[in-house]
């Protein structure tokens, strides 16, 4: 079912989950029909990249809400910016442009460092109304568009793509339309979350549909020279979560691929297997220990965002849950798409039939403030545990699994 990302290759189902709701759709009410698509998770057997079997229609997948927007982490962008600037032919006169509003930060910092000659390509350009995020934008990158982009723009030294390449339903698509944009001395920045670790921890939260492609180090590497591009450089920089991968690609293709170690192979394919036969354990467990904890009371979590929906609906934990708390105005008052589950204020801690456990969906950048915002949640029995296997406060059935 479907072909690789990487090398067109026929991919292996490993979890067909069904057909899941779209993350960012909350309802405003029980009655309304949730449009849904079949979530698959597949791998290549010949390079290993983790991978949708079947994309999810651009047009389904953008925000139908205004206000939603994602934030990505930015510590790391000063050594970034300090890399591309070493990279050779790389001068204050180069043209330098980013393909969204992501890339903005990159570019200031170009700015502040005096490469002046910079431009971050806008929507409309793209012939792209407002509003739209990187499933839109993926969806509109032709070789046609580039040859526009250039004329209009000119041809940069150096295209900055943060956080797009998992979400390209052709990775050959992007690349060959980013390679017509520049030319032979043209270097290209990628910027994608790093897999591995929550694969690894068997956090199904991980899996969106907003997200194609599951890259780790490895995959990453192996991605751009079957399109014709070479690369330079791979940095890793490191954050709770996931660790961001920043790939330097340059515009010259190698006169033949390099063969992919099989070791590494072996080891993508195991992370899969290891994801796949975890999944049902997983329900088991947490389902179980649930079922124990309600005995003692309610149960919440904190967080209505899309790490939270997949949480519950792939685990099916609709049945143990009674609300989502998130103290967000434009969330309250909503319903999560899948489970419907209300979404309260963080007062919900605090009435009478005060919950037993909340389970922390939030960023875990975020978990230490929430818990000590509500300190006297703790004081009168309550108890806070995170579905992130790398927090303090993991969940123990989390914990059991991997052991």
């Amino acid at each position: 079912m479907g072909k690789c990302q990487i090398c067109s290759n026929s991919l292996k189902v490993l979890l067909d989950f069904g057909p899941q709701p779209v993350c960012n759709r909350y309802l405003d009410a029980k009655s309304k029909k949730e449009y849904r698509f079949p979530l698959i998770l597949s791998q290549c057997p010949m390079d290993g990249l983790l991978q949708l079997a079947k994309p999810w229609p651009a047009d389904q997948v953008r925000p139908k809400l205004d206000w939603i927007s994602y934030i990505e982490p930015e510590a790391h962008l000063d050594d970034m910016t300090d890399r591309i600037i070493q990279m050779k032919g790389v001068t204050k006169e180069c043209l330098i442009v980013g393909l969204s509003y992501k890339d903005e930060p990159v570019l200031s910092r170009f700015e502040v460092k005096g490469y002046k000659n910079t431009h971050n390509i806008q929507l409309s350009e793209l012939g792209i109304e407002h509003g739209s995020g990187m499933e839109t934008i993926q969806k509109v990158l032709t070789p046609n568009l580039a040859l526009k982009l250039k004329e209009n723009v000119g041809t940069p030294k150096v295209i900055v793509v943060r956080h797009l390449l998992e979400h390209s339903e052709s990775i050959s698509r992007t690349l060959s339309t980013l390679s017509t944009w520049g030319d032979e001395n043209s270097y290209f920045i990628f910027e994608v979350p790093d897999s591995e670790q929550t694969f690894q921890e068997l956090d199904y939260g991980t899996l969106w549909e907003e997200h194609i492609c599951y890259f780790t180090e490895n995959t990453l590497a192996q991605t751009f020279e079957p399109h014709g591009l070479t690369l330079q450089s791979i940095s890793r920089y490191q954050y709770t979560l996931e660790d961001c991968l920043v790939a330097i690609v340059s515009n010259r293709k190698r006169q033949s691929l390099s063969l992919i170690p099989e070791k590494n192979i072996k080891k993508e394919l195991l992370l899969g297997k290891m994801f796949r036969d975890g999944y049902k354990p997983m329900i088991k467990h947490c389902q179980l220990a649930l079922d124990e904890i309600k005995k003692n009371g309610d149960i919440v979590m904190f967080g209505a965002g899309h790490r939270a929906i997949t949480f519950i609906n792939l685990l099916k934990l609709e049945s143990k849950i009674s609300c989502i708390i998130d103290d967000d105005p434009k969330k309250t008052g909503l319903l999560l798409p899948g489970s419907q589950l209300p979404i309260v204020t963080s007062k919900r801690l605090y009435n009478d039939n005060s919950p037993a456990l909340c389970i922390l969906a939030a960023s875990p950048d975020s978990e230490k403030q929430i818990i000590n915002k509500n300190q006297s949640y703790l004081d009168n029995g309550g108890d806070f545990k995170s579905i992130y296997l790398g927090s303090l406060n993991a969940w123990h059935p989390l914990k059991t699994l991997m052991q």
